[in-house]
């Protein structure tokens, strides 16, 4: 299975997997494991343990696939990346061209590769904005209310999701996976004050990445019903 793609929770009834052997987190744990949630939910990992109930070599094949992750030494690099920079500074950049604040776009520092990516980011949210306004959690109506927005939240639930299978490959230690899971609610906590906006800032930045797509609306429904859900590790927990 294509861990890391494939919207599976949009069909499968297997929802907020728990780890058969109870692990007895904290609370402030399991908040930070669930920072990850909607990644947890695509690919149904576990919701409640730092291992993701994946096997060890789906974890790595997908990590090298689509992370460039072959061995410690990149594990760290990749979460590294994630926590410091991510997909967020490229938002950053263009969020005020989007909403009309300003006219150009910084490209100081910038070589070929991040100028292309910049324009495609621009498209795709260009074409996915009809499908954000959409939905009600998102609270979107003109591009102009995109300048306000974070999408701190799509770097920090991949760096959950990241690390938790770097921790199960082997690649780093449970207290180092702890670390990084840690400094991610952290950073969350920071930008917004519940989990609807944290949802919100999540889809923003996966309409970025992928476009107007149907994995799109899968990861959508999947906010949606961790807002909503009884169930819902969410509804468990307090953002803050």
């Amino acid at each position: 299975m294509n861990i890391f793609n494939m919207i599976s929770k949009f069909f499968d009834t297997k929802k907020y997997r728990k780890n058969p052997v109870p692990q007895n987190l904290s609370a402030e744990q399991f908040t930070a494991i669930n920072i990850g949630a909607i990644n947890s939910e695509q690919i149904e990992y576990f919701c409640d343990s730092l291992s993701t109930g994946s096997s060890v070599t789906d974890i790595k094949d997908n990590l090298s696939s689509y992370y460039g992750i072959e061995d410690r030494e990149t594990a760290l690099e990749t979460l590294e990346w994630l926590f410091i920079s991510g997909h967020r500074v490229y938002f950053d950049l263009i969020k005020g061209a989007l909403s009309d604040r300003e006219t150009q776009i910084d490209r100081s520092g910038l070589d070929e590769d991040d100028i292309a990516r910049m324009q495609e980011y621009i498209s795709n949210l260009r074409e996915s904005f009809g499908n954000l306004i959409s939905y009600d959690f998102i609270k979107l109506k003109q591009m102009a209310e995109l300048y306000r927005q974070s999408i701190d939240a799509w770097d920090m639930g991949r760096l959950v999701l990241v690390t938790r299978c770097c921790f199960d490959a082997g690649y780093i230690s449970d207290e180092e996976a702890w670390r990084y899971i840690f400094n991610a609610r952290s950073l969350s906590q920071k930008v917004y004050t519940s989990w609807e906006e944290f949802a919100r800032g999540y889809v923003i930045g996966r309409a970025m990445w992928s476009g107007n797509t149907m994995s799109l609306t899968g990861i959508i429904e999947i906010a949606q019903g961790l807002l909503q859900d009884d169930a819902s590790p969410w509804i468990q927990c307090k953002f803050k």
